[in-house]
């Protein structure tokens, strides 16, 4: 147990600290992060929205991740699997409606399966350890 233990914290913190290198960067630039998808944020409130969402939710998440890496796993783990799961069906569902999107894109659909996979994986064995 002690050992699965340690594998969700290192897991946690490592997806957080992601997290909040994507929040810092929207929060000092939010034009570099819509550079990725070629959105031109023209205006304040476009620079507002994206601050809101990209910089101050995921500051706000990865700070959650990394504090329920020692106090809370199973919550963190069932919000993480829950948010990667959310961007996950988005995409697929936009890609379905719309046709093939950047490899940009595809990168990210790729790392956010794979995060709610894992995150879906350790809260079954954190279940069957109890």
């Amino acid at each position: 147990m002690k050992k699965l233990n340690v594998i969700i914290s290192v897991f946690l913190v490592l997806v957080g600290l992601a997290f909040l290198n994507v929040a810092v960067q929207a929060m000092i630039d939010p034009q570099t992060v819509m550079d990725f998808v070629n959105v031109e944020l023209d205006n304040i409130s476009a620079r507002n929205s994206v601050r809101a969402y990209y910089g101050g939710v995921n500051l706000f998440f990865a700070l959650f991740l990394i504090y329920g890496a020692f106090k809370m796993k199973r919550e963190t783990l069932i919000l993480t699997a829950l948010y990667g799961g959310g961007f996950v069906v988005g995409r697929v569902y936009s890609i379905l409606m719309e046709g093939t999107p950047s490899s940009f894109i595809w990168t990210w659909l790729g790392i956010e399966s794979v995060l709610t996979v894992i995150s879906l994986f350790l809260l079954y064995q954190l279940r069957i350890q109890k």
